[in-house]
């Protein structure tokens, strides 16, 4: 299997326990895009301060954004406070699904875009429902996928698992992807693809440092 990448309108969601390399995976991922992406990094990832032409926004504003968006290639949202709420997240969600086009969003960490009975909220069942004809990618990283709503994976075309120390988890992955590699715990920065389309699953790893 060729190295994964997310194509205009493609949808990935990538499972893995805190430092098993999930968000560099993410970083390498959005890297190879040609598109332009804006990530949702409630948690203050550091990861992400590596991208190349990247410029971090603190605080929500929609002009600033759609202005940043245009003339950077990643837009990286560390807010905090109300703005990391999971219905302020959710709104801006929403707001840049009517508002762009041909731009990818990676949101880490996916279960910050779900309400406290564990759906997932409007802005996100929007993005990927109705998303893919304006080319509107999404990569969604989670440390716990047994926390995620099930739609989340009926939307994905890529599902990816990295090293996941509960088996609840590992067993949601197994369940959803119908392969049972998922149950295999993984060494750090090695990670499972599977592609929905194909059935197909393929291990990968380490996450490289470069693009080629």
């Amino acid at each position: 299997m060729a190295l994964p990448a997310i194509k205009e309108g493609q949808r990935a969601i990538v499972a893995g326990r805190t430092g098993s390399g999930k968000s560099v995976l993410g970083c390498w991922l959005i890297a190879r895009s040609p598109q332009h992406w804006i990530i949702f990094n409630p948690k203050h990832t550091r990861a992400y301060k590596g991208l190349d032409d990247s410029i971090v926004l603190k605080r929500f504003d929609a002009k600033t954004v759609l202005s940043k968006i245009k003339r950077h290639k990643f837009v990286i949202l560390n807010l905090s406070g109300a703005e990391a709420s999971p219905e302020f997240m959710d709104s801006v969600l929403q707001w840049l699904h009517e508002k762009v086009t041909n731009v990818g969003v990676c949101v880490d960490e996916l279960y910050t875009f779900h309400s406290a009975s564990g759906r997932a909220g409007d802005g996100l069942i929007g993005w990927l429902t109705r998303g893919r004809e304006l080319k509107q990618s999404f990569i969604g990283l989670t440390q716990r996928p047994a926390w995620i709503s099930r739609f989340l994976f009926s939307e994905a075309d890529f599902i990816g698992s990295m090293d996941l120390v509960l088996e609840d988890d590992r067993k949601r992955m197994a369940n959803e992807t119908g392969a049972e590699y998922f149950m295999e715990r993984l060494p750090g920065h090695r990670w499972l693809w599977y592609i929905v389309a194909d059935d197909e699953t393929a291990k990968f790893g380490p996450v490289p440092l470069r693009n080629p």
